[in-house]
């Protein structure tokens, strides 16, 4: 047995080494002096990161079981990197790399925008437990990340049926290169094959359920992926001719086309769009993110339509929209629906010592509940203990005050939905009433909730975890994604192209004549 485990850390050691050496790296110090902490106090630092990690997030488990990804190996692989002669920039970059293992979207650093909430809200409400003061390191942590991991490289790719596009025409040193040329390799290296070593580099990576891989089409975003700060980049083009790209991570090509729109997470950043389409009798409103504001927004120009048209149907367009609060759909909704939205949910967590403390639970108090238990009747994972919440929750219930409304809400969705804006499509597949459109995004959806936020004792260093999965209705693990539409639309190159060459998309011109989300609306509605 000796002898066993003896081999196994020589086999972990030596395939950690081989990782080193693929993406050998040495940030640069950084301008604004760091804190400086000890080689011991960086080892400590960084298990306490990685224990609470384990100890909090089930959605390393889902990672592992599901997708492959073990976060333990990947830690004890960046541990090693730490030694007496690790400086403070190459410490931060091995934090980094640590969270992104553990490849989930609420589990991260804090960036800027959070740490203004934090102080803002959070440290005067006591959600958490450090003070304003020690906030200011992480700034500096924030800055320096920013500017050292990441290159200023955007190629403008998309990802479309198991493949990746350029979407805009671009030029670099002198050459032209022609739209939606198809990316083969990436340094040598077949482009898939080549995103699935980037676990700790980039996250969230999506998961691309129909080929059981990861992609990401801003994969070449991270500095430590060019060799000698080059990247070499493989295409063929539509007529079947090749071009290479070799471009330096500091520099950008120029776009050879005017491009007036971006496609991903809070793309559309203006505030509410609101239409009232007369001839088809549909209010729609374009909610661009989950903030409380903006669903008071569309209530007020909702009622406004309402008091003077009949209104037969309403489109909610939450494209691009990466969560917030879930209050923000419920101030609108109760005007409108029938009924409760009300789902019979599962959700799991891990059953930790740091799980317990934080929600004031054990053994006994879980045997005893009336909504908690360990045995869910589903699927569970094998590497973990959890407990699991069993509860009928209502997401919307109908204000007694409501709009002269039966007709069905249509929900438009793309990819780029994350957290509460996911919740909002995952009501559709409870009632009659909601209907929604467009893709499935490729990133745990589900009932989520709020995220831990803990700071490390010596660097300060602030970070978020995702302590719970959803498990409501799964027959096999895989289905922990929980992201599913009822009409799925998506969008042709070429529409993506003119999706992002056009000022005003969410005009109405452009619904009614190049969106093919909108236009399955105008199709259902006829059906009606």
């Amino acid at each position: 047995m000796r002898y066993l485990f003896m081999l196994l850390a020589i086999c972990l050691a030596t395939s950690c080494a081989l990782k080193q050496k693929q993406y050998a790296f040495s940030p640069a110090p950084s301008p604004d002096p760091l804190p400086q902490l000890t080689y011991q106090q960086m080892r400590a630092e960084h298990d306490t990161l990685v224990s609470y990690i384990k100890q909090v997030s089930p959605v390393i488990q889902f990672n592992k079981e599901v997708r492959g990804i073990d976060f333990s190996w990947h830690a004890a692989c960046l541990k090693k990197q730490i030694g007496p002669k690790t400086t403070m920039e190459s410490y931060l970059h091995i934090i980094k790399k640590t969270l992104n293992a553990a490849q989930d979207g609420h589990t991260s650093q804090l960036n800027t925008v959070l740490l203004d909430i934090a102080k803002k809200y959070w440290i005067p409400s006591g959600v958490v437990s450090f003070d304003s003061a020690s906030t200011k390191n992480m700034y500096k942590y924030v800055k320096y990340l920013k500017e050292s991991f990441y290159s200023k490289v955007d190629l403008n790719l998309i990802y479309i049926s198991g493949s990746y596009y350029n979407l805009m025409p671009f030029s670099y040193e002198g050459k032209a290169y022609p739209a939606a040329m198809k990316l083969i390799s990436c340094n040598g290296k077949n482009i898939h094959e080549f995103v699935a070593t980037l676990t700790e580099l980039y996250s969230p990576l999506r998961w691309d359920r129909v080929n059981n891989r990861v992609y990401d089409e801003n994969f070449y975003w991270p500095a430590e992926i060019y060799q000698q700060d080059t990247l070499k980049l493989n295409f063929v083009d539509q007529k079947n001719i090749q071009h290479q790209l070799n471009i330096n991570k500091n520099d950008s090509v120029t776009y050879l086309a005017k491009k007036v729109n971006e496609y991903g997470y809070f793309s559309q950043t203006d505030t509410v769009i609101t239409h009232y389409f007369e001839k088809e009798g549909i209010f729609y409103a374009k909610l661009p993110a989950m903030r409380t504001e903006l669903g008071d927004t569309i209530k007020r120009r909702m009622g406004a339509v309402f008091a003077n048209h009949l209104v037969n149907s309403v489109v909610i367009d939450i494209r691009g929209n990466g969560g917030g609060s879930d209050n923000t759909y419920n101030i609108f909704l109760k005007k409108l629906v029938r009924d409760t939205l009300k789902k019979n949910v599962v959700v799991g967590r891990n059953f930790s010592p740091e799980i317990q403390k934080k929600y004031h639970l054990n053994r006994d108090s879980i045997r005893t509940s009336k909504n908690k238990t360990f045995n869910p009747g589903l699927p569970q994972f094998k590497s973990q203990e959890m407990y699991y919440i069993k509860q009928s929750f209502n997401f919307v219930v109908p204000d007694s005050v409501k709009f002269p409304f039966n007709g069905k809400i249509y929900i438009l969705q793309d990819k780029f939905i994350y957290s509460s804006a996911s919740n909002l499509s995952s009501l559709a597949q409870n009632t009659g009433q909601l209907i929604s459109i467009g893709e499935t995004p490729d990133l745990l959806g589900g009932l989520q909730a709020d995220v831990l936020i803990k700071m490390l004792p010596y660097s300060k260093f602030i970070f978020r975890v995702e302590p719970q999965v959803d498990f409501t209705g799964i027959k096999k693990l895989d289905d922990v994604f929980q992201n599913h539409v009822d009409y799925s639309v998506s969008y042709p190159i070429e529409n993506l192209y003119l999706r992002t060459i056009t000022k005003d998309i969410f005009g109405k011109t452009f619904l009614l004549e190049n969106d093919p989300m909108f236009r399955k609306v105008l199709e259902l509605e006829q059906k009606q």
